[in-house]
């Protein structure tokens, strides 16, 4: 998928929104069910990383530029118009053409990627990408505002929690299996430093939808998780595939 949408996107409804906070699972339960469904999987996640590391490749993440607030944003958006972001089947993800999807989950990348997504334009970018891809047919999108501002009208809205230290004990786990030296204290840290970030931003924080379904994951399993949903899905019945 090229994510450059040049037109409008419409409001899709076939939509199984999923959004809740950092390490809550979104990203193992949204392809779950999406492979459950036959649905695509827009893992909106890994477009903001994408946008995280391209800036800071090009030396123009918000830390990386001078206290000129007009001219950081204008620099910005200078890059952002010079990305090609591509998502590809199996979740591989390209930006201009080089596949980066080893460097999203780099501390770098993660310790950058709330400021950049609390950017107005940066959001409203990626909010018609998002939209362009779900108006192509039914997928699982998941993220931290899929059903309160990208998806107002999905036909399905869950939001995915977890208590924070259930969090950290996930996130420690997948650390250490990429490689990561990190003690869990200092993941838990970052994961109440990305709860108040996302949740106390002025554009689209993280909140649940008034009409979103709480699945609370703390000791749960992955397919416990994944049944729930589904079964959240066939109450209101499965759209047909386009």
């Amino acid at each position: 998928m090229n994510a450059k949408a040049e037109e409008p996107a419409p409001d899709p409804t076939a939509v199984v929104a999923i959004d809740g906070p950092s390490g809550a699972g979104k990203s193992t339960i949204a392809k779950a069910v999406a492979q459950q469904l036959g649905f695509q999987y827009l893992d909106t996640g890994a477009m903001y990383r994408a946008v995280t590391w391209h800036f800071l490749e090009n030396r123009c993440s918000p830390d990386q530029l001078g206290t000129d607030r007009l001219a950081a944003e204008q620099t910005m958006r200078l890059g952002l118009a010079s990305m090609e972001l591509q998502l590809q089947v199996g979740g591989r993800v390209l930006v201009n053409g080089r596949d980066v999807t080893s460097h999203l989950r780099s501390q770098d990348v993660e310790s950058r990627v709330s400021a950049v997504s609390a950017l107005p334009f940066v959001r409203a970018s990626m909010t018609q990408m998002q939209r362009a891809v779900a108006a192509a047919g039914p997928v699982v999108a998941e993220g931290r505002d899929m059903g309160s501002v990208v998806f107002p009208m999905a036909r399905w809205k869950v939001y995915l929690t977890a208590s924070a230290e259930e969090r950290a004990r996930r996130r420690k786990i997948d650390f250490d299996q990429r490689g990561r030296d990190v003690t869990y204290q200092q993941v838990l840290e970052e994961i109440v430093v990305r709860d108040r970030l996302d949740s106390t931003r002025q554009d689209a924080p993280l909140k649940q939808a008034h009409d979103a379904v709480l699945v609370d994951t703390t000791g749960l399993s992955t397919d416990a998780v994944v049944l729930c949903i589904l079964q959240i899905v066939d109450r209101g019945g499965r759209p047909q595939r386009t």
